[in-house]
């Protein structure tokens, strides 16, 4: 049921202070400000206020001529990123929040693909092969040595290779996808090895829910889903054609609360962040100003979640996501739709926003509420559901937005449109636009 999905929704466009590509962004599970990001010429960017300020911790032991290609971030002052020279492959550590790195691996000839600690000792990492076997190496104090005792030798079929990013672990099970129609998997974290068929020859990236790993997905050009561990998958549809670069979703709400959560957004090595509802088919939600996306990542809080999108040209784009943003405050049916004018008017930072939706098409139409700025460009939409009949309220929180005049405005499907709206879409049975006033 939809309705018991409701959220509201931002996208922020950041300023990283770069313009080198970046590639991997890892956060801090427990804490929703914190967020590590690696790139390029041996860039490092670290936030601890949710991306209002960038942080370069470049340099400091990590040479410029090290392509950082993936980061795993253990808290604000330990993480670890992988990268790549024309001598080999090498990983650095810090522990003091960026303010030194050390290299605690190095491999000729290799490409570290990925690295996960499921705690802060134990961790996985995997590489292409070298020798004709694959590079799998683990830790057991925090990612300063890394060892393949105890690891399944899975030797290469081929010419087949990793994919940056290409790793998820939850528990003691490990996924990591390849070139060469596979997706290797342990359910023992290492010890063993079953190489799963793949419809495609590259899977570029694969995510399981963190709560329910029996849910998932994977993508190489086309995006598949799985709702049984990965026995089988199903494709699904989604625009665009290049190669997907990072999945993530949300949570259950509570306990009470069956799977699959509502919200999951991907990306291609495109322009657009793609989201979808409830494992459907994917939809584009965000579309960039400038570079292409190469890698998305989440936090994994149930209520209120931070998702960070990284790009070729330095670009950060935030989403911000509540859970249960919009209640529904009346079942009282209405007569007509309407929009009521936001309160507090002026306001600063927060301000509430209520609507009414009749029976004549609020049972089956699509309900899109979007703010623009005084220039017309949408920066949030704070709904894009199917809602049944009543009155219902949204808070939207303009921290990120400097002070002015703001728009908000109620799009109503005609009830046979089947898909999410975009805004200007053919087929709207209502709309209404009202202004409010952001004073800082």
């Amino acid at each position: 049921m939809l309705s018991k999905y409701i959220y509201s929704q931002a996208y922020v466009e950041q300023y990283s202070g770069v313009t080198t590509g970046l590639t991997s962004v890892s956060l801090f599970q427990t804490n929703n400000n914190s967020a590590w990001i690696c790139g390029y010429s041996g860039v490092v960017l670290k936030t601890t206020n949710f991306g209002v300020n960038w942080i370069n911790k470049s340099g400091n032991g990590i040479p410029g001529n090290v392509d950082l290609i993936n980061i795993f971030c253990v808290d604000t002052a330990i993480a670890l990123t992988a990268g790549f020279s024309s001598t080999g492959t090498f990983v650095y550590r810090t522990s003091n929040g960026g303010a030194n790195w050390q290299q605690v691996f190095s491999q000729p000839n290799g490409f570290i693909d990925g690295i996960w600690m499921k705690t802060p000792s134990i961790g996985f990492m995997y590489g292409d092969p070298v020798g004709s076997r694959w590079s799998l190496w683990k830790t057991s104090n925090g990612g300063v040595n890394w060892d393949s005792s105890g690891m399944y030798v899975i030797p290469q079929s081929g010419t087949e290779a990793g994919n940056n990013n290409a790793l998820f672990v939850r528990n003691n099970k490990i996924w990591f996808g390849t070139n060469n129609y596979k997706i290797y998997y342990s359910s023992n974290f290492g010890s063993n090895w079953i190489a799963g068929t793949a419809a495609e020859s590259n899977t570029t990236s694969i995510w399981f829910y963190y709560a329910d790993s029996s849910y998932g997905y994977y993508g190489g050009s086309n995006s598949y889903k799985t709702t049984n561990g990965g026995s089988t998958w199903t494709l699904m549809t989604c625009p665009g054609s290049a190669n997907f670069a990072g999945f993530v979703s949300g949570e259950a709400l509570s306990p009470n609360n069956p799977y699959p959560p509502s919200m999951s957004w991907t990306v291609r090595n495109d322009n657009k962040i793609y989201q979808n509802y409830n494992m459907s088919n994917w939809a584009v939600g965000y579309t960039a100003p400038a570079g292409n996306y190469w890698h998305i990542g989440t936090n994994f809080n149930i209520l209120y979640q931070y998702t960070w999108a990284v790009r070729s040209n330095g670009g950060i784009t935030r989403v911000v996501t509540l859970y249960g943003g919009v209640k529904k405050i009346s079942s009282t049916i209405p007569d007509n739709f309407s929009l009521s004018q936001n309160y507090p008017n002026p306001f600063n930072p927060f301000t509430k926003i209520k609507f009414s939706i009749p029976p004549s098409k609020g049972a089956r139409g699509m309900i899109r509420l979007v703010i623009y700025d005084v220039l017309g460009k949408e920066i949030a939409v704070l709904v894009n559901e199917q809602l049944k009949p009543g009155t219902y309220e949204v808070e939207w929180d303009g921290s990120n937005y400097t002070s002015g005049v703001y728009f908000y405005k109620l799009i109503v499907s005609d009830p046979s449109a089947s898909s999410r709206l975009t805004d200007g879409q053919a087929g709207q049975g209502h709309t209404e636009t009202r202004k409010m006033v952001l004073v800082k």
